[in-house]
């Protein structure tokens, strides 16, 4: 007979998440995630596979929470840059208030492990796309309305809009601090 698992599968992804984000895939060893997710190794092998499997997991975890809001936000406005700028705000003061100033998960995995890892440069490439596409979107209601000037292609802004995200969570983690941050979103606003 199977043992039942004592443990919440969910707590373990949010906790792997919490340290991967923090320190990296190559920086965390597994006996850091068994310290710091409270199961034993023999648990997490048979739950998750490896660290690599465990990792994807909370890499979804984190796109499945940090995609929400913006998603929410910008089907629920009716001006588009009220809402951009709303956005980036938001961004900007949870990177400043992270005292780890862990940047983004993505952007982390991005630069960590996407140029070797096919698989996991795909992940990476999707949730970009994601967030690109939301941009689009408002932009293009945005355009549609005369909010936005058409004079640039809406999909190119809104991946001028992406690099400008992942760009402040490159730069938080840096710790260039909120005045280099909101210089850098007042610049790319005013693009619109």
């Amino acid at each position: 007979m199977a043992r039942h698992k004592e443990f919440d599968q969910n707590q373990v992804i949010n906790k792997a998440m919490d340290l991967f984000w923090s320190r990296g895939y190559e920086a965390t060893s597994v006996q850091d995630l068994v310290d710091h997710v409270g199961i034993g190794r023999g648990s997490l092998y048979d739950t998750f596979g490896d660290k690599r499997s465990l990792y994807l997991n909370a890499l979804e975890r984190y796109q499945e929470r940090s995609g929400v809001a913006l998603f929410e936000l910008f089907e629920q406005t009716d001006s588009a840059k009220v809402a951009l700028k709303q956005f980036f705000e938001a961004q900007i003061d949870a990177a400043v208030a992270d005292p780890a100033q862990r940047g983004c998960f993505v952007v982390n995995t991005a630069v960590e492990l996407a140029p070797h890892d096919p698989e996991i440069a795909g992940k990476v490439q999707a949730a970009f796309g994601k967030t690109e596409d939301a941009f689009y979107r408002l932009i293009a209601k945005g355009q549609a309305t005369g909010e936005i000037v058409s004079t640039h292609d809406a999909r190119c802004l809104a991946r001028f809009l992406l690099n400008t995200l992942m760009g402040l969570r490159v730069m938080a983690k840096a710790k260039l601090g909120r005045k280099a941050l909101e210089d850098s979103v007042k610049i790319a606003l005013s693009s619109l």
